[in-house]
């Protein structure tokens, strides 16, 4: 048997210049576990054998990573559709080059409309100048690419929203600034955060975390912002509730699958539960354990509570200090106080 998997989200390292105060992952402040090229090489051959069809590589930032771009040529000649998730902190032109073979979509993670926001929620000054440097140079290349007939990535910005940079006012004045400079940007996506990770925590909760009205309100203003606009960038809000359980929708056979830097292979891409590492085991056994703790009686009770975006942090905090790895609950417990498991 062979298992085929739709999507995969890679993290390939938990290094980061940034602290951002909602990273499911706590990027930066934890050990990198990045592999080595050849163990990253095969991690990329499972995702070839599961005939993948869309992998996101994240991390960190994954373009600290010295095999970052080899791995994503890999699985990009293979027909895969590569997308990068970058901050934007480094980007050199011979990295904007060498990506323009390598993935079929870079986006630049922008979270504020100027750099007094962003830089406040990824806790490192100078941050919104280096990711809007990254658009310049990644912009000029596929200008260039594209005068020259020569296929390239598409580029465009993926803005995380929390309550303090989800005014409409400075989302208005972002995209006006950002058509402005890059009129042939491919898209600009605005995404309300997720509870996950720092998310959950109760302090972000309580002063960030956007409830389910403000971001139904906000796909119509994203609808608007699309309108006013005009030209050729697609803007739009996404709906992060496909993560909830829908009606009639099962999130067991799900085929998406995360996988952390080291290996490890997340039950459900929001929360920190493992199922083994797909260095040590294939899919044909990894994939039965992803579906039995999808469909585990508390996990399923858990999520299917859920009715608003302070229930769905509720439910992750439970369910990471519950099926997190011992590194992960003492990570955890160093947030805050400790929620019991079986609330």
């Amino acid at each position: 048997m062979t298992t085929t998997i739709g999507k995969f989200i890679w993290d390939i390292t938990y290094a980061c210049p940034l602290r951002c105060t909602h990273c499911y992952t706590e990027s930066g402040r934890r050990p990198a576990r990045t592999l080595d090229r050849d163990a990253a090489m095969r991690v990329v051959d499972v995702i070839l054998a599961a005939q993948a069809e869309k992998v996101s590589i994240s991390g960190g930032e994954p373009l600290s990573v010295r095999w970052a771009v080899e791995a994503m040529k890999r699985l990009h000649d293979a027909g895969i559709a590569v997308t990068v998730f970058t901050s934007g902190w480094s980007m050199p032109q011979k990295t904007a080059v060498a990506l323009a073979d390598a993935v079929s979509s870079v986006a630049v993670s922008i979270d504020g409309a100027d750099a007094a926001i962003h830089d406040a929620i990824r806790r490192r000054d100078g941050a919104f100048d280096r990711g809007i440097k990254a658009l310049d140079v990644l912009y000029r290349v596929k200008e260039e690419r594209k005068a020259a007939g020569q296929t390239c990535f598409t580029l465009g910005i993926d803005y995380t929203l929390t309550r303090s940079g989800a005014h409409e006012a400075d989302l208005e004045r972002f995209v006006h600034a950002v058509i402005a400079r890059f009129p042939n940007l491919d898209f600009i996506r605005f995404g309300a955060v997720i509870p996950s990770g720092l998310a959950a925590e109760p302090d972000f909760e309580a002063s960030e975390l956007l409830s389910i009205q403000e971001l139904v309100d906000l796909i119509e203003v994203g609808r608007r912002l699309a309108a006013l606009a005009g030209g050729t960038t697609d803007i739009s809000v996404t709906d992060v509730r496909y993560f909830l359980p829908q009606p009639g929708v099962s999130a067991v056979d799900l085929d998406i699958l995360h996988i952390e830097p080291d290996g490890a292979l997340r039950a459900f891409p929001i929360y920190e539960a493992k199922v083994g590492n797909v260095l040590e085991q294939p899919l044909d056994i990894l994939w039965p354990q992803v579906r039995a703790w999808r469909s585990d009686p508390f996990v399923a009770e858990k999520m299917e509570t859920i009715r608003t975006m302070a229930d769905w942090a509720k439910t992750a905090r439970i369910l990471d200090r519950r099926y997190g790895s011992n590194d992960d609950r003492e990570r955890i417990a160093l947030r805050a106080p400790q929620v019991q498991a079986c609330a």
